[in-house]
């Protein structure tokens, strides 16, 4: 495994590195490859599961991601982290989701499962372009959990309320991730640092909304896209233009990543 990078570009996925059709433009995906030409190591650092990033790696050839919200952190095939979600957690979320009519949809790195069905979910899919999963309520009971993501068309504040273990990123799309306490992106990050001898290096980060703010105030560079959330772009060492409108590119020359 290579560690002797000049530093570290992480870019979030969704708003920021894909665009509107959730995929990633030929400019984009040529930008991400100049940038591990110039000896930067550059890091897909999403809320999204490994199997649902394929579009992505197969297109810029990033072989290091940090996902579901810092929740599993793998490099080169090989698992640097993994920060799972107690059973009995998972079974009170549901239960309080299905009272309130919505429903969970569970995550571990290579599989993905509903506790239900809801109106929404088919909008919530469609706007992520991926297929939507199947059902199974006990999946939790034969796997482990890093990552869960309530399906609501709430915003989540009752779950916060009675759940002081875990940790909610209102993500919009009808959706609130949720991982265990003290998991982020900006966690994730530090284990990948750590495990890859990096910490002393500079470290870009991208991003556009909520689960982005611990990443993108812990990076040495940040930039909040154009079309990011007010925090972020108050957070953000610079912001650059649009994800639709060359924001990967401009803000990796503005720093000369590329």
């Amino acid at each position: 495994m290579k560690k002797n990078y000049r530093g570290t570009v992480f870019f979030d996925l969704d708003g920021t590195l894909l665009n509107a059709q959730s995929q990633v433009d030929d400019s984009v995906a040529k930008a991400v490859h100049q940038v591990e030409q110039n000896n930067y190591l550059p890091v897909i650092c999403t809320g999204r599961s490994p199997i649902e990033i394929d579009a992505v790696t197969s297109t810029t050839g990033i072989d290091t991601y940090i996902t579901l919200n810092g929740a599993f952190v793998q490099s080169q095939d090989k698992v640097v982290y993994q920060k799972n979600i107690a059973p009995e957690l998972v079974k009170d979320v549901m239960e309080l989701a299905h009272k309130s009519g919505d429903t969970v949809y569970m995550h571990t790195p290579d599989r993905t499962f509903l506790s239900g069905n809801t109106p929404y979910i088919k909008e919530f899919f469609h706007k992520l372009r991926l297929d939507v999963p199947e059902i199974d309520p006990d999946f939790y009971k034969k796997d482990d959990i890093p990552m869960f993501v309530i399906l609501t068309d709430g915003d989540g504040s009752s779950y916060e309320t009675k759940f002081p273990d875990l940790q909610f990123y209102n993500t919009g799309y009808y959706s609130i991730d949720t991982v265990a306490k003290g998991v982020s992106k900006m966690s994730g990050i530090q284990h990948l640092l750590q495990a890859l001898d990096l910490e002393d290096k500079p470290t870009y980060a991208f991003g556009d909304g909520t689960n982005d703010l611990p990443m993108i105030k812990f990076a040495d560079y940040s930039i909040a896209m154009g079309n990011g959330i007010d925090s972020v772009k108050d957070a953000a060492t610079y912001v650059t233009t649009e994800n639709v409108n060359g924001g990967i590119v401009n803000g990796l020359k503005h720093f000369d990543l590329i």
